[in-house]
């Protein structure tokens, strides 16, 4: 029994002392002691070594020992001594130093240049020195002392646990620092005749192209070629096939894996075949297949372990998940600020008024006397006489003149005053002047009142732009968030499932809706979001979810995405029928779901009848539609549409009857603008909607009042126009006959119930409607698949 159990003993204490992190950790420390910079200078080993051999003591051995093995297998004699010196000096004189946390990030680093210093310079005083070695280990000093505080930052990552997706912009450089360290180290060590380095520098490229794009690849390519040339002195001809390959597979990201690949393969090719000879080229391809191995049997989710978040616009390039708020606020607030420059505009137009002289006389009689006293008076012998000893009698003499000319037109010398024509020199001249000077006066008039129209109008419509730039500023500041911590939940679930998704992006809208926004790899049959990603999503979420929209590549390569919206509980059948009363109808509407689960229903009939009408309200019902869709509120729709058509001629109105049905609770919310009545039917009983707002388009402040009610499955609501409403002097105008004849009919089919109600309306008419006719039946019903 002792004899079973005791060889056991050592190798179970043994792997319970070991991990896999501590042999990773034991395997960088001998790479980096391989890590020489030009040939001479190794500053990675003791930098590593100060950071992490404190950690605890299996590293605290352990990092200098197969430090000092990877430098046995690079350097001898002078160069192989003084290194391993300066590993055993940091190593022995950190075990000894006792430093706090805050002290630590600064004394560590000082300390590490001091060590290298102090025993370079020992072992140069045994041999002899050169000002050359002195420069040389003064320069190894420094960078060591730099690259241990940089590779502290790596491992305080480590020993926090940052997933690398989480890294900031100081772990995800310090990584870098360490990974090109690594690099070093592996030049020289070949596998089957092939260099590890080759094929490691080669997959670090393809990841990068693969998760960050063309600035990823490239960058990483340009870094990685370099590292040759940082070791040996020598200008490497791997930094132009690096650089390239890297581009190329950038360029190609959106083809997934396989165009990464194919990318990077061209360009490797490519250079390879004009910078090497045959023997060089033919190794360079080898090792490139087995890069693109290793790259191909990654796991599906290694882009979700990557750090995209540190790489700032690089990481995010390609994509729109990024937040947005900051912009949004400045574009609200830049919006606000044009819209107040228009008000204060609008405000100088409406402030200047028209001159009127005292007495509510008009403009022109003042200046009249005027410009008669100086065309005809002023040269006159006995002007003084007449307008300043005898002004009073002059005025009224003139002034019964004016009124004279207005009545008949035109005053000759037989139809003055006696007293005028002996008191006045140029009698004879005086009609023709008067009434010459009484024409100028009412054409100027005529053309002040016209440009104080104008005015006024400008003043308005500026002030409408005003008002419709601040709505859309205020739309604009609407919130979009992303739940981080349901996208964690689910992208875990979805890889615990195996489901194929790249990413998985929850948005909560303003409205507490939640879209999902999903990136796959593409399909063949293009069926995959619908049968395999809506359901699974749909269990997870523990409620039922629908494809809303979907983004697929033209091949069955790249990339897929799609949007999941919550499955609607109720979905709407609609009937429309239409009659006009001349060639075009003036009544317009439109039926659209919108993104937000609602079913938008609008009908408008156009001031008058014809193409002027079709026009109106074609316009209102476009622009409702537009607005709607890309999430403007109920108020802020109306209102801008309001504000637009009050910009037109002042004879542009419409009216407006808005039905939105919430396909989610079944809720109507109901907005009549200047319309008739609209009837809910449920069953034989019937309801009706009215109110007594205004048309859109005549007043700027306009009400819009809105009226709410439960549907259930079954209902059925009946928008109608002022032909319908009023067919003809056989009924009262008020829309009576119709609830009546809904209550006695038993058709439930809605396009069906709207030609009948056409029908009977034509026949109320006497097959004369008085305008025009619409009619839209829209019926509540269960979304069951």
């Amino acid at each position: 029994m002792l004899f079973n159990s005791n060889p056991s003993r050592p190798w179970t204490y043994l792997l319970r002392w070991l991990d896999l992190e501590t042999i990773i950790l034991w395997a960088v420390a001998f790479l980096l002691g391989r890590s020489f910079i030009l040939g001479e200078i190794l500053p990675f080993a003791a930098a590593y070594t100060a950071a992490f051999a404190t950690r605890n003591r299996r590293l605290a051995w352990g990092i200098p020992l197969f430090a000092i093995m990877g430098l046995l297998t690079m350097a001898e004699g002078q160069l192989l001594w003084s290194n391993v010196a300066a590993i055993i000096g940091v190593a022995v004189l950190l075990r000894r130093v006792t430093l706090t946390d805050r002290r630590r990030w600064v004394a560590l680093p000082f300390l590490t240049a001091a060590v290298i210093i102090v025993t370079k310079v020992t072992a140069l005083l045994l041999t002899g020195s050169t000002h050359y070695m002195e420069i040389i280990i003064f320069f190894e000093a420094i960078t060591a002392g730099i690259l241990t505080f940089v590779i502290m930052v790596a491992r305080e990552a480590l020993e926090k646990q940052i997933s690398p997706r989480e890294f900031s912009f100081e772990d995800m450089t310090a990584w870098v620092i360490l990974g090109v360290g690594v690099l070093i180290g592996l030049s020289g060590l070949e596998l089957i005749g092939f260099s590890i380095a080759g094929i490691a520098s080669r997959l670090a490229i393809l990841l990068a192209a693969f998760v960050w794009g063309i600035g990823g690849g490239a960058i990483v390519g340009v870094a990685v070629g370099v590292i040759p040339s940082v070791a040996t002195l020598a200008l490497s001809k791997t930094l132009a096939i690096y650089a390239l390959s890297g581009l190329l597979a950038g360029v190609f990201r959106d083809f997934g894996r396989i165009g990464v690949v194919l990318g990077f393969v061209t360009g490797n090719m490519i250079m390879s075949v004009f910078l090497m000879n045959s023997n060089q080229a033919l190794l360079s391809i080898w090792e490139t297949l087995l890069g693109v191995a290793v790259f191909l049997v990654l796991p599906r989710d290694i882009e979700e372990r990557m750090p995209l978040k540190s790489l700032g616009r690089l990481g995010e390039a390609g994509r729109e998940e990024f937040d947005g708020s900051e912009i949004k606020e400045w574009t609200a607030e830049r919006m606000n600020n044009l819209a107040r420059v228009f008000e204060e505009i609008s405000m100088t137009f409406a402030e200047s008024e028209p001159v009127k002289s005292e007495g509510g006389q008009p403009a022109y009689v003042g200046r009249l006397m005027e410009d008669i006293a100086e065309g005809l008076c002023t040269n006159c012998a006995i002007h003084s006489t007449c307008w300043e000893k005898e002004f009073y009698q002059t005025y009224r003499d003139f002034f019964n003149l004016m009124s004279l000319m207005e009545l008949k037109g035109e005053v000759s010398y037989d139809d003055l005053p006696v007293e005028v024509r002996r008191r006045c020199l140029r009698a004879r001249e005086l009609g023709g002047v008067v009434k010459r000077v009484i024409q100028t006066a009412q054409v100027n008039d005529y053309w002040e009142e016209k440009i104080e129209e104008s005015r006024d109008m400008l003043s308005q419509q500026l002030k409408g732009v005003s008002g419709l730039i601040k709505n859309l500023a205020q739309e604009i500041e609407f919130k979009m968030v992303v739940d981080t911590d349901l996208q964690a939940r689910l992208a875990q679930e979805c890889k615990d499932l195996g489901v194929p998704v790249r990413q998985v992006l929850p948005v909560v809208s303003d409205t507490d809706q939640v879209f999902i926004r999903i990136t796959a790899d593409a399909c063949l049959d293009r069926e995959t979001c619908d049968n395999i990603l809506a359901p699974a999503i749909s269990c997870l979420m523990e409620t039922r979810y629908e494809v809303s929209h979907r983004k697929c590549p033209r091949g069955s390569w790249g990339t897929c995405e799609c949007t999941l919206a919550r499955a609607f509980n109720y979905k709407i059948a609609t009937g429309v029928s239409q009659l006009a009363k001349s060639d075009v109808s003036g009544d317009s509407f439109n039926i659209v779901t919108l993104k937000d689960g609602r079913e938008l229903i609008v009908l408008s009939d156009g001031m008058g009848r014809g193409r002027k009408a079709a026009q109106e309200s074609k316009a209102t019902v476009n622009l409702l539609e537009e607005l709607f869709n890309i999430g403007f509120g109920q108020e802020v729709a109306l209102k801008t549409v309001n504000s637009i058509l009050m910009l037109r001629h002042r004879e542009s109105f419409a009216t407006v009857d808005l039905a939105l049905i919430d396909l989610y609770s079944g809720e109507l919310d109901s907005v009549k603008i200047g319309g008739g009545p609209s009837f809910l039917k449920r069953g034989p009983r019937v309801g009706i909607i009215s109110n007594n707002s205004l048309p859109i388009g005549i007043v700027e402040d306009l009400d819009f009042p809105s009226e709410r009610r439960a549907l259930i499955p079954g209902d059925i609501l009946v928008l109608v126009t002022d032909g319908i409403i009023d067919p003809g002097k056989l009924v009262d105008g008020r829309g009576l006959w119709l609830r009546d004849y809904l209550a006695q009919t038993n058709e439930n089919d809605p396009h069906r119930l709207s030609e009948m109600i056409i029908n009977k309306a034509l026949a109320l008419a006497r097959g004369e409607p008085r305008d025009d006719m619409s009619v839209i039946c829209a019926r509540v019903e269960y979304n069951v698949k």
